[in-house]
């Protein structure tokens, strides 16, 4: 039915909400205090390398559907409801894990940490890549054929990508354009909807994800986890096998068919608010494990390792009612000040 909603995306923007809370888990749980020994390590790591792809999923949404945005009012306008959750949901975070962890921070370092987008890296590069989006897009628009496209893309690849697969082809500094490289990848994908083998894409997802595993694992010779592996530039998000695991996952799903109406609904409803979700997994960070901890002893990844099926669940169902919740409150608080600020408009005129 021509104009419904695309099932696909909403169901990739979900999993990524699920694959962000699965991150956190590693972070809480004591994974990188742990020596890469042993089986249950080995699992861990292959399933932290496949969560890894959440934040290039949204990368890759981003593309999707931002392709044809302009310089605009409604485009700028579109980045409020993201810094009042942000602001907002940050600020629960800062009185809960004062609550559960003892007084952390204080008001001066709660206000500049905000500012400087410590509590929510992403946060920070999602605005600064949307004040581009306009003039990528021009770019884009300005290449005259699905060749010259190509080129640029490959040319992200080389200058963002294959650093440090492949060491010294170029600068390392360059890593950082890797939002870029997403963003085009998505809007490629947009346009021209490349089709390619399921079987084939599934194969690619599992081989990436084992081979970043076992160069991670073993690389650290039995070691600490090793962030220089395959990750220098936050956590390894611009790493080329990163990138192909994450692209191979979104040609996956992205055309999608869910004819069942109740999980459509769901994964809209998850969709929707899979940024709020992603803000209020650190406040339930705080309360679950700062439970868990009781019962492990703290932090080990071993005690942990069979309360991810618990605890990662359990945190997204938490984050993902939160997350509507404060939607629902936001929308009526902005429906109220844009009929004072109508009315006071009116008086004036």
């Amino acid at each position: 039915m021509q104009g419904e909603r695309q099932a696909g995306p909403d169901l990739l923007r979900s999993i990524a909400a699920l694959f962000v809370v699965g991150v956190h888990f590693y972070l809480n749980c004591g994974y990188y205090m742990v020596p890469m020994q042993g089986t249950k390590m080995y699992l861990m790591t292959c399933v932290r390398w496949f969560f890894l792809i959440c934040v290039p999923l949204y990368m890759l949404l981003t593309g999707y559907f931002k392709c044809h945005k302009t310089i605009s009012r409604s485009h700028y306008m579109s980045l409020v409801p993201i810094v009042a959750a942000y602001v907002l949901i940050t600020v629960i975070k800062i009185f809960v894990s004062n609550h559960f962890y003892g007084k952390i921070y204080f008001f001066w370092d709660s206000v500049k940490n905000i500012a400087n987008y410590t509590f929510a890296w992403y946060v920070g590069m999602y605005i600064c890549l949307m004040l581009l989006i306009p003039f990528l897009n021009i770019l884009w628009q300005a290449l005259p054929a699905k060749r010259e496209k190509l080129i640029l893309i490959g040319s992200l690849v080389f200058i963002c990508s294959l650093y440090p697969v492949v060491l010294y082809i170029a600068p390392s500094y360059w890593q950082i354009l890797y939002p870029v490289l997403y963003y085009y990848i998505g809007t490629y994908i947009r346009e021209y909807s490349p089709r390619v083998s399921k079987p084939l894409l599934v194969t690619i997802v599992i081989a990436v994800t084992i081979l970043n595993a076992s160069i991670s694992f073993f690389g650290a010779k039995g070691e600490l986890f090793n962030w220089t592996i395959l990750g220098p530039v936050d956590s390894g998000y611009s790493t080329v096998t990163v990138a192909a695991c994450a692209v191979a996952f979104f040609l996956l799903l992205y055309q999608a068919e869910i004819r069942t109406g109740w999980l459509r609904a769901l994964l809209r409803r998850i969709s929707e608010v899979s940024f709020e979700i992603y803000m209020f997994t650190g406040c339930f960070d705080a309360v679950i494990y700062s439970i868990a901890y009781r019962y492990t002893g703290g932090k080990d990844a071993l005690k942990f390792f069979w309360l991810f099926f618990a605890l990662v669940p359990l945190n997204f169902v938490l984050s993902f009612l939160s997350a509507r919740l404060y939607r629902a409150l936001y929308t009526r608080c902005a429906g109220v000040i844009a009929q004072i600020i109508k009315k006071r408009g009116r008086s004036r005129s």
